[in-house]
């Protein structure tokens, strides 16, 4: 198919910006931006980046955090018809260095520690476009500062549907460069998904943590408030900071992840006064307790209350309400195959396959030799146009993690789970976390909440399989909290609900999770952990 300016995801801003260029778009702590005004940058960016030598095509590595001027690189990126490349700031320095080469990338826009990263290893000093947000002297940090491109009108670059525009890179436990291919066609559906699911109302400010979630905001017309936070640190926000943010600027829904809302909900209960009328709250990111969500509707008591379901490479998946998952899980039910995550969207369709470590490919029977029916726990596959066909040149990454369907490509989503009567898919866990015990599989979310219950002594819970000479693998279970001799109330738990606990540890010591959510557990790093001692 010919590259068409319309196919390209900025068309959408551009119109937005005609229709009101004087609403804010990104309001920071420090300032804001009007739709008009960020149109105008952008152009501008894009008009300087192709006088600086960079063409359609190519990448460009971009490593700034949540802000105006990150939307104003990305946005010229893709306006100019090049690819943004974004590598997990979470991860090592030695990894980041890696991953940015892997893209070879034409260009590096980024804060200026970024480009010390940059000028430190010999693959990247040679990138000839460098673009910094603060100052430059000559060539250092950079050649060009970004706030310093005031000349020039940018130009929608015609591209395919399915031309690139941006490439993630974040890292499992391999540590190999893994980068979900964006494409424009996919931003345009994803756009289309969050819209319908999460439709905004007449007035609506969101604040976000989450870029895709400002992006979406965006291309809606809506404006888009940035908490005033350490990003890495989600577990640290400084809520009454947050909390009056939201109040100045009158916002009317958020979207972060489990910990945020956590820190806003307890310093809500302790200044009431303080609580923002919010219309909506969304959270996703990992799995969120029964408690917490009762914690929350406490803390926003006329709040709607959304917990989402999805992944880097597929989100949103599916949704649903805090009072769904609490009636799902309510004490006459007290046996819960997991945590409930939602019926899955209509523009996704979903199957649960049977467990398999490696590759899945469709022989002669199709899915009749893979899918489970409903009840069974397998790992879940997703399709849909806002589903992420492949990643930047990994055949490998493609080959484990994508499943070839005729015309169609199922992602693999790493977890596992059943769907039940109703449509409802129930997590249990991750593939790569499986416990292989005595030859039967126990899934580590199964046992963390049936012996977890509702105990507020616990703050983090995970079973973990370690090496075991006769059951292949036993279950150790590990427990986050300040008490001692609480290990038969645990097991007791477990027991009642048909689980076992081969070891229980009881540790004082914060549970290893992830780095940008601040909420998964990050069963490696714990197992190693285990290992060690």
């Amino acid at each position: 198919m010919s590259g068409r300016a319309e196919h390209n995801v900025l068309d959408v801003l551009r119109q937005v910006a005609r229709r009101v260029p004087d609403r804010p778009a990104l309001i920071m702590e420090s300032g804001a931006i009007t739709f008009g005004e960020l149109r105008e940058r952008v152009g501008r960016a894009a008009a300087g980046l192709r006088r600086l030598g960079l063409k359609p095509g190519e990448r460009a590595i971009v490593m700034i955090p949540m802000s105006i001027d990150l939307y104003v690189a990305m946005l010229a990126l893709l306006e100019m018809g090049a690819v943004a490349v974004f590598v997990d700031p979470w991860i090592g320095r030695r990894q980041i260095a890696a991953f940015a080469a892997f893209a070879e990338p034409r260009a590096w826009l980024g804060i200026g520690k970024s480009h010390l990263l940059r000028l430190s290893d010999p693959r990247l000093r040679g990138i000839p476009v460098t673009v910094t947000t603060g100052w430059h002297l000559g060539p250092w940090p950079a050649r060009c500062s970004l706030a310093g491109i005031e000349v020039g009108e940018g130009e929608i670059h015609p591209v395919s549907p399915e031309d690139p525009a941006l490439i993630t890179f974040t890292t499992g436990s391999s540590g190999e460069p893994k980068g979900a291919n964006r494409t424009h066609r996919f931003l345009l559906a994803q756009r289309a998904a969050l819209a319908a699911e999460f439709p905004a109302a007449q007035g609506d400010v969101e604040m976000t943590m989450f870029p895709v979630f400002a992006l979406n905001n965006l291309a809606a017309g809506v404006p888009s408030v940035v908490p005033a936070m350490d990003f890495r640190r989600v577990d640290r926000v400084d809520a009454t900071r947050v909390l009056a943010q939201m109040r100045h600027h009158e916002v009317t829904t958020c979207t972060a992840s489990p910990p945020f809302f956590d820190r806003l909900a307890a310093e809500i209960e302790r200044r009431p006064a303080e609580r923002p009328a919010l219309r909506r709250l969304l959270t996703g990111g990992a799995p969120v307790s029964d408690a917490e969500l009762r914690t929350w509707r406490l803390a926003f008591p006329e709040t709607e209350i959304l917990v989402a379901y999805g992944s880097t490479e597929a989100e949103p998946v599916a949704h649903l309400t805090a009072e769904e998952r609490l009636a799902a899980t309510n004490p006459a039910r007290p046996l819960a195959p997991g945590y409930c995550a939602g019926r899955p969207i209509d523009r996704i369709r979903a199957k649960v396959a049977r467990i398999e470590a490696g590759p899945i490919e469709l022989g002669a029977e199709g899915w009749a030799a893979w899918e489970l029916p409903a009840g069974e726990i397998g790992e879940l596959v997703v399709s849909g146009d806002h589903v992420c066909r492949d990643y930047y040149r990994n055949p490998r990454a493609v080959g484990e993690n994508k499943i070839a369907d005729g015309e169609a490509v199922w992602h693999r989503m790493g977890d596992t789970g059943s769907f039940d009567a109703e449509g409802r898919f129930w997590l249990a866990g991750r593939v790569h976390s499986t416990i292989h015990r005595g030859g039967a599989l126990v899934h580590p979310q199964l046992v963390e909440q049936a012996a977890r219950g509702e105990d507020p002594r616990i703050r983090r819970i995970a079973a973990v399989g370690v090496p075991d000479p006769s059951l292949g693998e036993r279950v150790v279970l590990v427990v986050e909290t300040e008490e001692e001799k609480i290990e038969g109330e645990i097991a007791s738990r477990a027991a009642a609900a048909g689980l076992i606990a081969d070891e229980i540890v009881l540790t004082s010591e914060p549970l290893p999770v992830d780095p940008r959510h601040n909420s998964k557990i990050d069963y490696g790093r714990l197992r190693l952990r285990l290992r060690k001692r």
